[in-house]
């Protein structure tokens, strides 16, 4: 982990372990309720590891709030403009980058991700609310409750964020696209 890394790990950890104080629950019943073992859990809080983007959402549901939100931690402004150099971003795993576009406690989410070729979604994933996937550049295929769909730059697909979904880079073009959601699912 480089030092930004390390620091970021470092405020997810303290606000995981604040929100999980705050509904008075203990390591072990956050493990029971994510399927993710005490130690590990305890390694995050502690911000010695960062969780994958996966096992972010699990303790954000256990904990009752958005993984977006555990990363920000953000007040609720009526205006806030957030440069490229100033937002923040989470690896999504090996080939792909996440960049915040929203900030703070907000009904509504806009993330960024570009995808290096031949990337792909950890596994498909599901939350509460609705979700928009916007495709800027690149080729994206998007499979939404197993229907697979190919959107090319301009390209949109809207969905229940419920049902099963997982993004994939099959070309050998790094692909960039938007995902709108409200509420934040991530």
């Amino acid at each position: 982990m480089d030092d930004d890394q390390r620091d970021l790990a470092r405020s997810l950890g303290a606000s995981i372990r604040a929100a999980r104080r705050a509904i008075q629950l203990t390591l072990t019943d956050v493990a029971a309720r994510s399927q993710l073992s005490q130690p590990f859990l305890s390694q995050i809080e502690n911000g010695n590891v960062m969780p994958s983007v996966i096992n972010l959402h699990r303790i954000a549901q256990v904990l009752g709030t958005t993984a977006h939100d555990l990363l920000e931690q953000g007040a609720r402004v009526d205006a806030t403009v957030i440069h490229v150099d100033d937002s923040s971003s989470y690896s999504l795993g090996p080939g792909a980058v996440m960049r915040f576009c929203t900030a703070g406690s907000r009904s509504m989410a806009c993330n960024e991700v570009i995808a290096d070729p031949r990337s792909a979604a950890e596994s498909p994933t599901s939350h509460n609310g609705e979700e928009l996937l916007y495709v800027i550049s690149g080729r994206v295929r998007f499979v939404v409750d197993d229907a697979e769909h190919t959107l090319e730059p301009g390209s949109t697909i809207y969905y229940t964020a419920s049902s099963p979904h997982q993004w994939f880079n099959d070309t050998e073009d790094t692909a960039k696209f938007l995902f709108i959601c409200t509420p934040p699912g991530f």
